[in-house]
């Protein structure tokens, strides 16, 4: 379901048709000529397997939530993704939204996008939201899934083939309480996705997701 978002400072470079998937996150880009960097740094978390960037990237892409949405919370910014040249963060905000940036190692190009969280709800059934994606983002095609509390992804496919996937966070109780998970996608990837789960009494399952 969609819903209004703000996508801010964003100077477009190799970007190739920028896609967010209505579900949640969605928007258009502006420019700026050189980064603003916050005096005090946000706490930087990292998901699974993700390297840090520089904690000012992270204060930096925190300060670009525009003030509608919120500040950030005491939880932080977290890494989901570095690959490309470029870094991608998850931050929350005290106004229940949930935001995401991609940013140049450069710093000449960035893109943050805030939306309300609950109105990416699973299909009926499942226990798999689409969050953000699939889209192409400024070095590969992605889309971001949240699972239901006590739901533990431990493998992705796509036509039978394994895609790589990374834990980034779970969200507060103020912003569903779910699990996020950043998925690498072939390019341009249609269709569905396959999840096995883990449930909270360790057994596992399957799940189906739609892009």
């Amino acid at each position: 379901m969609p819903f209004g978002v703000v996508v801010r400072r964003l100077r477009p470079i190799a970007l190739t048709a920028l896609v967010l998937s209505a579900a949640l996150l969605t928007g258009c880009g502006g420019q700026e000529d050189a980064p603003r960097v916050p005096a005090a740094p946000a706490p930087v978390t990292s998901g699974a397997g993700a390297t840090d960037g520089p904690v000012e990237w992270a204060a930096h892409v925190a300060g670009l939530t525009a003030p509608e949405h919120g500040t950030i919370t005491e939880a932080g910014v977290s890494l989901a993704r570095r690959a490309g040249g470029y870094r991608f963060y998850l931050w929350e905000t005290s106004k229940a939204k949930v935001c995401t940036a991609q940013v140049t190692d450069t710093g000449v190009a960035r893109e943050v996008v805030c939306g309300n969280p609950a109105q990416a709800a699973p299909a009926k059934g499942s226990k798999l939201a689409r969050l953000v994606g699939p889209g192409t983002g400024f070095a590969e095609w992605y889309v971001m899934i949240a699972a239901e509390r006590g739901a533990e992804v431990t493998s992705v496919e796509h036509d039978g083939k394994a895609l790589s996937w990374t834990h980034v966070r779970t969200l507060s109780p103020a912003t569903t309480g779910r699990d996020v998970y950043y998925v690498t996608l072939p390019d341009r990837t249609y269709g569905s996705l396959d999840v096995t789960l883990k449930g909270a009494d360790g057994r596992p399952g399957k799940d189906r997701l739609k892009l």
